[in-house]
């Protein structure tokens, strides 16, 4: 897709996020503030939608939905989100089930069957767990069958550990939504675009602490590797730094829509390792990306409920004192652990509990 092409209306979702028998939370980032029509034959609903800019041409929407009665269990509802007038088979015909119209959910009465899951890197060498779960889904023969919840323990993102070719898919989704900049101190940079466009954004990004004595316990714990440091995992030369990078990462992560609008070619200027490595990395993020229709088409159907661990973060966040004292003492360090929990309360906490 060029720089040209029309945006699509929804970028990602929607995501099933609280259910209850009177109320409902959904998730959905779309390129203008929307007013999604709710249709729900099983119930009379008030829909509450609030809408939180993140870009020129991204804004994250809250639908809260409460029921005129509660749901019944144990039954597949069927659910659709029209947009000016056009429902989910016509903008995301990939989140619907063969032989389906409509995305449905279950409210079970019960919680004795439910899946967990964590942990999910997209350059692991393996397929997406999630892709079990749409199996499981597709196989369900009665509503009875169907999981009450996805439960998703930690590391829904990377923010520490990212392949080379997925920081380009964040830089070229971020140019393309106008996600918003931010100034940046105690870096060699002043500000995000200037972070973009240096030499070290890709694979070096330790270098963009100032070469000053006060900053090497901060670049060693931070960017050392398997020393442990702040920033402890061994991808943490491409750790994601601004809000932007963040809120991108989720984008990238959730939906096959946000991938319509990235380019994968290797950034200029990379050594000949970093090229070997990139190309290395290239095939695993296409293979992970690729699955992404399935992905959101499980989470259009049963309730998430999310919570942080480490790597949505950074690793081994909050490990121990000395940790949080040379962290949270540097303006760089700080601002970098501020956004990527300002994206997890956006994408992860706040659908939990809407009223939280």
């Amino acid at each position: 897709m060029t720089s040209s092409t029309p945006l699509p209306l929804v970028l990602a979702g929607p995501i099933l996020r609280r259910l209850e028998p009177q109320r409902l939370a959904i998730w959905l980032v779309a390129t203008q503030p929307l007013q999604p029509e709710f249709i729900f034959p099983a119930s009379k609903a008030q829909v509450d939608c609030q809408v939180v800019a993140v870009g020129q041409h991204a804004f994250i929407h809250l639908l809260d939905i409460h029921f005129a009665q509660p749901l019944p269990c144990n039954q597949l509802l069927d659910y659709d989100l029209l947009i000016n007038g056009q429902g989910i088979a016509g903008w995301a015909p990939h989140l619907l089930y063969p032989g389906t119209q409509r995305p449905n959910l279950v409210l079970r009465d019960r919680l004795d069957h439910l899946l967990h899951g964590s942990c999910r890197k997209p350059h692991f060498p393996v397929a997406d767990g999630l892709l079990c779960a749409d199996r499981l889904l597709q196989a369900c023969e009665k509503p009875t069958d169907r999981p009450a919840v996805l439960l998703m323990t930690g590391d829904q993102v990377y923010a520490d550990d990212v392949a080379g070719p997925m920081l380009r898919a964040v830089h070229s989704l971020i140019a393309r939504l106008g996600l918003f900049d931010e100034q940046l101190e105690g870096a060699v940079v002043p500000d995000s675009q200037a972070l973009y466009q240096h030499p070290a954004c890709y694979y070096h990004r330790a270098d963009l602490l100032p070469a000053q004595e006060r900053n090497e316990t901060l670049r060693e714990r931070f960017f050392g590797g398997k020393r442990k440091p702040i920033f402890s995992s061994s991808n943490a030369d491409n750790h994601l730094v601004t809000f932007a990078e963040v809120m991108a990462m989720y984008l990238l992560v959730w939906s096959p829509v946000a991938w319509q609008l990235v380019n994968l070619d290797m950034p200029s200027g990379l050594t000949a390792p970093r090229q070997a490595r990139y190309q290395q990395e290239l095939p695993l993020i296409q293979a992970f990306a690729g699955n992404l229709g399935q992905v959101a088409r499980v989470m259009a159907h049963l309730p998430c409920l999310m919570i942080f661990d480490d790597h949505d973060i950074t690793d081994d966040w909050n490990l121990s004192a000395q940790w949080e004292e040379t962290a949270y003492g540097h303006p760089f360090s700080r601002r970098i652990i501020g956004n990527a929990l300002l994206g997890y309360l956006l994408c992860e906490a706040w659908w939990n509990d809407p009223q939280g």
